[in-house]
């Protein structure tokens, strides 16, 4: 089944126009931006500007009828499509209270319908061609992390770290799924550090956490590092959060709930006495957006479904001394989709 059919199955609209840029591409496959997808029983209807009519006419390949207008000629052509359309889907986490505004004083339809929540919830549970994507997203992350340490040494700086990391994504023809995290020394207890001037010295841990995107689709890794010789606390809250890290591998195999995977690697981390070094969740959903659902943590309400796409990320993060953190990205139902090893490896 489509995406479009998937939609027309939520039955909740006579219609359904899609705005935000990540939904418009998982419905349609195109990869630019300035455009609306309107979804009716009857077809569909792709609005873009001059500048995307060839590209989208490629992507979509007859999925729609891809009509070029912007400004006001947009709405007069999105509500020509709507004609006999009463019940209108749209996501209102993207569309503006001015959007908004407009779209009651243009068209004629009587109500409007969210579905935000519905394709949050239909994006969670990736095909085997979305899952394909991830992968060779993973199998690229992990390639620009061997060519990476080849250049990381003492005296290095985060930025060039992150500048290098960046090149070894790009020069595969991928783009980062994010801005990558590169944290040194003290500066790895903090979970989302920015990359700055701080050069490598004997003894830091290095952490580093990054993806690329394949197709519109992200990975998302982490591993930390040793710069030298790593002794005492940090090389035992390693040794911690890999055990943390396999707990909740092993258990995510079998358990269906998303707060149990979360609780497995955090007992883990508890009982080694560092529970109060672990606030964040221990994972979340990936796929076109690098944090989506299901989410994994202590308050979560999802349930793990075949094909969903999540991290396990575990993480103890120590202010003055340092962090470590290793995280996977991982598929419901066949575990892991990384080989990387999760050995300290000292450099």
């Amino acid at each position: 089944m489509t995406v479009i059919e998937r939609i027309r199955e939520l039955k909740t609209a006579q219609a359904y126009l899609l705005t935000s840029q990540i939904n418009v591409l998982y419905a349609s496959g195109f990869t630019g931006d300035s455009s609306e997808f309107l979804i009716t029983g009857a077809g569909a209807v792709f609005f873009t500007d001059s500048r995307y009519t060839l590209q989208a006419e490629r992507q979509l390949n007859g999925l729609a009828q891809v009509i070029t207008t912007s400004g006001k000629d947009r709405s007069s052509a999105i509500k020509s499509a709507l004609t006999g359309i009463k019940t209108l889907a749209i996501e209102k986490t993207d569309v503006s209270m001015q959007r908004y505004g407009e779209f009651e004083t243009d068209f004629d339809v009587e109500s409007y319908v969210d579905i935000s929540d519905a394709l949050l919830t239909m994006r969670a549970v990736k095909t085997e061609e979305e899952v394909r994507k991830i992968e060779i997203a993973a199998r690229a992350s992990e390639k620009a992390l061997t060519e990476l340490l080849q250049c990381v040494r003492p005296g290095i700086s985060e930025l060039d770290i992150r500048a290098e990391l960046v090149y070894q994504i790009n020069r595969q023809g991928m783009e980062s799924a994010f801005d990558p995290i590169v944290a040194g020394g003290e500066n790895s207890a903090l979970p989302h550090a920015q990359p700055g001037a701080y050069k490598l010295r004997r003894g830091d841990m290095l952490t580093l956490d990054f993806g690329c995107r394949y197709e519109g689709y992200c990975s998302d890794m982490t591993r930390t590092f040793g710069i030298g010789q790593v002794d005492g606390e940090l090389k035992r809250i390693y040794d911690v959060v890999k055990r943390a890290q396999q707990r909740a591998l092993d258990v995510s195999q079998a358990e269906q709930s998303a707060r149990a995977i979360d609780a497995a690697a955090r007992q883990v981390i508890d009982e080694a006495g560092y529970g109060a070094c672990f606030g964040h969740g221990v994972g979340h959903g990936v796929g076109l957006e690098v944090h989506e659902r299901p989410v994994l943590n202590p308050h979560s309400a999802h349930t793990m479904q075949k094909n969903m796409v999540y991290t396990v990320e575990p993480g103890v993060y120590i202010a003055g001394s340092g962090g470590v953190r290793i995280e996977d990205t991982c598929v419901y139902g066949r575990g892991s989709i990384h080989s990387f090893s999760k050995e300290l490896i000292l450099i």
